[in-house]
Protein backbone atom coordinates (compact mmCIF):
# COMPACT_ATOMS: atom_id res chain seq x y z
CA UNK A 1 0.00 0.00 0.00
CA UNK A 2 1.40 3.32 -0.49
CA UNK A 3 1.56 6.49 1.76
CA UNK A 4 -1.27 8.61 1.33
CA UNK A 5 -0.52 12.36 1.11
CA UNK A 6 -1.51 14.14 4.57
CA UNK A 7 -4.63 16.50 4.07
CA UNK A 8 -5.25 20.10 3.15
CA UNK A 9 -5.94 21.94 6.37
CA UNK A 10 -9.61 22.30 7.42
CA UNK A 11 -11.43 23.19 10.43
CA UNK A 12 -12.80 19.85 11.15
CA UNK A 13 -11.84 16.26 12.14
CA UNK A 14 -7.68 15.86 12.07
CA UNK A 15 -6.08 12.99 10.15
CA UNK A 16 -6.07 9.71 12.03
CA UNK A 17 -9.50 9.84 13.18
CA UNK A 18 -10.76 6.55 12.55
CA UNK A 19 -14.69 6.42 14.61
CA UNK A 20 -17.88 6.60 11.95
CA UNK A 21 -17.74 10.56 10.42
CA UNK A 22 -20.75 11.85 9.06
CA UNK A 23 -23.98 14.12 9.10
CA UNK A 24 -25.42 11.80 11.60
CA UNK A 25 -24.91 12.13 15.76
CA UNK A 26 -23.77 9.61 18.08
CA UNK A 27 -25.85 7.13 19.75
CA UNK A 28 -25.05 8.56 23.10
CA UNK A 29 -26.37 12.44 22.24
CA UNK A 30 -29.85 13.38 22.25
CA UNK A 31 -30.79 12.69 18.87
CA UNK A 32 -33.40 14.37 16.99
CA UNK A 33 -34.47 12.63 13.80
CA UNK A 34 -32.31 13.62 10.64
CA UNK A 35 -34.70 14.98 8.12
CA UNK A 36 -33.47 16.52 4.54
CA UNK A 37 -33.05 19.70 5.86
CA UNK A 38 -31.23 19.29 9.37
CA UNK A 39 -34.42 19.92 11.38
CA UNK A 40 -35.77 18.19 14.79
CA UNK A 41 -38.76 16.85 13.10
CA UNK A 42 -40.38 13.39 11.74
CA UNK A 43 -38.22 11.99 9.09
CA UNK A 44 -39.64 13.28 5.87
CA UNK A 45 -41.09 10.81 2.86
CA UNK A 46 -37.80 10.54 0.82
CA UNK A 47 -37.73 12.50 -2.73
CA UNK A 48 -39.67 10.06 -5.54
CA UNK A 49 -36.96 9.01 -7.26
CA UNK A 50 -37.79 9.11 -11.28
CA UNK A 51 -37.36 5.74 -12.71
CA UNK A 52 -34.98 5.07 -15.44
CA UNK A 53 -35.42 3.88 -18.78
CA UNK A 54 -32.99 1.67 -20.56
CA UNK A 55 -29.88 2.50 -20.48
CA UNK A 56 -28.27 3.88 -23.20
CA UNK A 57 -24.69 4.59 -24.64
CA UNK A 58 -24.84 8.23 -23.96
CA UNK A 59 -26.58 8.43 -20.80
CA UNK A 60 -24.15 10.27 -18.88
CA UNK A 61 -22.40 8.40 -16.14
CA UNK A 62 -23.61 10.25 -13.41
CA UNK A 63 -27.11 9.96 -14.15
CA UNK A 64 -26.90 6.14 -14.69
CA UNK A 65 -29.15 3.96 -12.40
CA UNK A 66 -31.33 6.23 -10.85
CA UNK A 67 -33.68 3.15 -9.28
CA UNK A 68 -36.06 2.57 -6.67
CA UNK A 69 -34.96 3.37 -3.02
CA UNK A 70 -35.05 0.54 -0.58
CA UNK A 71 -34.55 -0.29 2.74
CA UNK A 72 -32.30 -3.29 2.60
CA UNK A 73 -30.01 -6.10 1.03
CA UNK A 74 -28.07 -9.01 1.24
CA UNK A 75 -25.31 -7.35 3.62
CA UNK A 76 -22.90 -8.87 1.87
CA UNK A 77 -20.80 -6.48 -0.78
CA UNK A 78 -18.74 -7.91 -4.11
CA UNK A 79 -15.45 -6.22 -4.51
CA UNK A 80 -15.65 -4.31 -8.33
CA UNK A 81 -12.83 -6.30 -10.07
CA UNK A 82 -10.38 -4.42 -12.15
CA UNK A 83 -7.83 -1.50 -11.90
CA UNK A 84 -8.04 1.83 -13.52
CA UNK A 85 -4.82 3.81 -14.77
CA UNK A 86 -3.07 6.17 -12.57
CA UNK A 87 -4.90 9.52 -12.57
CA UNK A 88 -3.61 12.71 -11.83
CA UNK A 89 -0.02 13.30 -10.47
CA UNK A 90 1.89 12.80 -6.84
CA UNK A 91 1.83 9.91 -5.34
CA UNK A 92 -0.73 7.49 -5.41
CA UNK A 93 -3.62 6.65 -3.24
CA UNK A 94 -5.56 3.94 -4.24
CA UNK A 95 -9.29 3.18 -4.32
CA UNK A 96 -11.36 0.22 -4.34
CA UNK A 97 -15.30 -0.04 -5.20
CA UNK A 98 -17.87 -2.39 -3.27
CA UNK A 99 -21.72 -2.82 -3.82
CA UNK A 100 -23.84 -4.46 -1.43
CA UNK A 101 -25.27 -7.59 -2.94
CA UNK A 102 -29.04 -7.46 -3.96
CA UNK A 103 -29.55 -3.84 -4.45
CA UNK A 104 -31.13 -2.56 -7.65
CA UNK A 105 -30.01 -1.08 -10.30
CA UNK A 106 -26.26 -1.89 -12.44
CA UNK A 107 -23.26 -1.83 -9.59
CA UNK A 108 -21.01 -1.12 -12.69
CA UNK A 109 -22.19 2.39 -13.42
CA UNK A 110 -21.83 3.05 -9.57
CA UNK A 111 -18.22 1.71 -10.03
CA UNK A 112 -17.93 3.85 -13.25
CA UNK A 113 -19.13 7.14 -11.71
CA UNK A 114 -16.66 6.60 -8.60
CA UNK A 115 -13.97 6.31 -10.95
CA UNK A 116 -15.05 9.16 -12.49
CA UNK A 117 -15.18 11.99 -9.95
CA UNK A 118 -12.08 10.93 -8.31
CA UNK A 119 -10.29 11.11 -11.26
CA UNK A 120 -11.19 14.22 -12.09
CA UNK A 121 -8.51 17.41 -11.46
CA UNK A 122 -11.36 18.91 -9.39
CA UNK A 123 -11.97 16.37 -6.85
CA UNK A 124 -9.35 14.93 -4.45
CA UNK A 125 -5.81 14.95 -6.91
CA UNK A 126 -5.68 18.77 -4.71
CA UNK A 127 -3.53 20.06 -7.66
CA UNK A 128 -0.98 17.71 -8.19
CA UNK A 129 -0.65 16.84 -4.43
CA UNK A 130 -1.84 13.21 -4.98
CA UNK A 131 -3.30 11.30 -8.12
CA UNK A 132 -5.65 8.35 -7.50
CA UNK A 133 -5.67 4.72 -8.99
CA UNK A 134 -8.90 2.06 -8.89
CA UNK A 135 -7.87 -1.15 -7.81
CA UNK A 136 -9.61 -4.19 -6.31
CA UNK A 137 -7.59 -5.58 -3.56
CA UNK A 138 -7.77 -6.10 -0.19
CA UNK A 139 -4.77 -3.22 0.74
CA UNK A 140 -6.90 -0.28 -1.23
CA UNK A 141 -6.08 3.04 0.96
CA UNK A 142 -9.44 4.02 0.69
CA UNK A 143 -12.64 1.67 -0.08
CA UNK A 144 -16.08 3.08 -1.17
CA UNK A 145 -19.24 1.17 -0.41
CA UNK A 146 -22.76 1.06 -1.84
CA UNK A 147 -24.96 0.17 0.92
CA UNK A 148 -28.70 0.06 1.75
CA UNK A 149 -29.87 1.99 4.41
CA UNK A 150 -30.24 -1.13 6.84
CA UNK A 151 -26.86 -1.48 6.68
CA UNK A 152 -25.63 1.50 6.42
CA UNK A 153 -26.94 2.43 9.61
CA UNK A 154 -25.12 -0.64 11.43
CA UNK A 155 -21.78 0.06 9.56
CA UNK A 156 -21.93 3.71 10.39
CA UNK A 157 -22.84 2.65 14.32
CA UNK A 158 -22.71 4.78 16.58
CA UNK A 159 -23.24 7.44 14.87
CA UNK A 160 -27.14 7.95 13.87
CA UNK A 161 -27.38 7.58 10.19
CA UNK A 162 -31.44 7.26 10.72
CA UNK A 163 -31.56 5.08 7.09
CA UNK A 164 -30.84 8.66 5.53
CA UNK A 165 -27.68 9.59 5.68
CA UNK A 166 -24.01 8.31 4.60
CA UNK A 167 -20.80 8.01 6.56
CA UNK A 168 -17.00 7.51 6.77
CA UNK A 169 -15.40 5.02 8.79
CA UNK A 170 -11.65 4.42 8.94
CA UNK A 171 -11.03 3.89 5.77
CA UNK A 172 -14.58 3.34 4.55
CA UNK A 173 -17.13 5.83 2.25
CA UNK A 174 -20.24 4.81 3.42
CA UNK A 175 -22.80 5.84 0.52
CA UNK A 176 -26.57 5.63 1.36
CA UNK A 177 -28.07 3.84 -2.05
CA UNK A 178 -31.24 6.24 -1.64
CA UNK A 179 -29.23 9.01 -1.29
CA UNK A 180 -27.44 7.79 -4.31
CA UNK A 181 -30.89 7.06 -6.34
CA UNK A 182 -32.65 10.37 -4.83
CA UNK A 183 -30.19 12.58 -4.03
CA UNK A 184 -31.93 15.63 -1.50
CA UNK A 185 -34.84 17.68 -2.59
CA UNK A 186 -32.96 21.27 -1.94
CA UNK A 187 -30.60 20.05 -4.82
CA UNK A 188 -33.76 21.14 -6.78
CA UNK A 189 -33.38 17.85 -8.91
CA UNK A 190 -29.64 18.31 -9.77
CA UNK A 191 -28.62 14.09 -9.11
CA UNK A 192 -25.52 14.56 -10.51
CA UNK A 193 -23.98 17.63 -8.70
CA UNK A 194 -25.05 15.48 -5.73
CA UNK A 195 -23.77 12.28 -6.48
CA UNK A 196 -20.55 14.35 -6.93
CA UNK A 197 -21.05 16.21 -3.62
CA UNK A 198 -21.59 12.47 -1.98
CA UNK A 199 -18.22 10.61 -3.11
CA UNK A 200 -15.99 13.11 -3.00
CA UNK A 201 -17.75 14.39 0.75
CA UNK A 202 -17.50 10.64 2.35
CA UNK A 203 -13.84 10.06 0.57
CA UNK A 204 -12.81 13.48 1.83
CA UNK A 205 -13.55 12.22 5.95
CA UNK A 206 -11.41 9.43 4.61
CA UNK A 207 -8.41 11.69 3.92
CA UNK A 208 -9.17 13.49 7.14
CA UNK A 209 -11.04 16.15 6.81
CA UNK A 210 -13.81 17.54 8.51
CA UNK A 211 -16.77 19.15 8.36
CA UNK A 212 -16.82 23.10 7.76
CA UNK A 213 -19.91 25.62 7.15
CA UNK A 214 -21.09 27.73 4.34
CA UNK A 215 -18.59 30.87 3.93
CA UNK A 216 -21.36 33.40 3.30
CA UNK A 217 -24.66 33.25 1.63
CA UNK A 218 -24.68 32.59 -2.07
CA UNK A 219 -21.20 31.56 -2.12
CA UNK A 220 -19.99 28.09 -3.63
CA UNK A 221 -20.35 25.26 -0.85
CA UNK A 222 -17.14 23.44 0.09
CA UNK A 223 -17.03 19.62 -0.15
CA UNK A 224 -16.76 19.28 3.25
CA UNK A 225 -20.20 21.28 4.22
CA UNK A 226 -22.98 18.93 5.18
CA UNK A 227 -24.67 20.01 1.95
CA UNK A 228 -27.37 16.69 2.52
CA UNK A 229 -28.53 18.29 5.61
CA UNK A 230 -28.62 22.46 4.97
CA UNK A 231 -27.21 24.21 2.12
CA UNK A 232 -27.26 27.50 4.63
CA UNK A 233 -27.31 29.94 1.71
CA UNK A 234 -24.72 28.50 0.48
CA UNK A 235 -24.91 27.03 -3.36
CA UNK A 236 -24.72 23.50 -4.17
CA UNK A 237 -21.23 21.82 -5.03
CA UNK A 238 -20.05 18.50 -5.51
CA UNK A 239 -16.06 19.52 -6.31
CA UNK A 240 -13.22 20.07 -4.36
CA UNK A 241 -11.41 22.24 -6.23
CA UNK A 242 -14.73 23.61 -8.31
CA UNK A 243 -12.36 25.74 -10.69
CA UNK A 244 -10.16 23.81 -11.96
CA UNK A 245 -10.07 23.17 -15.77
CA UNK A 246 -11.93 19.26 -15.90
CA UNK A 247 -9.41 18.37 -18.59
CA UNK A 248 -6.72 18.62 -16.38
CA UNK A 249 -5.33 21.33 -18.49
CA UNK A 250 -3.39 24.47 -17.28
Amino acid sequence: MVSVPPPLEDSGTPAGTSGPVGDGVPDDAEAPTVSARGQSEEAPAPPSPTPSPSVEEDEPVLLRSVVEEVDSADGDFSVMKGESDVMGEGPVTTFAVEVEKGLPGEADDFTEAVELILGDPRSWGDDGRRSMQRVDGDDADIRVLLAAPDTVDRMCAPLRTNGYVSCASGNRAIINQNRWVSGVPHFDGDLETYRVYLINHEVGHTLGHGHVSCPGAGEVAPVMQQQTLDLQGCEPNGWVHPDNDPSGDD
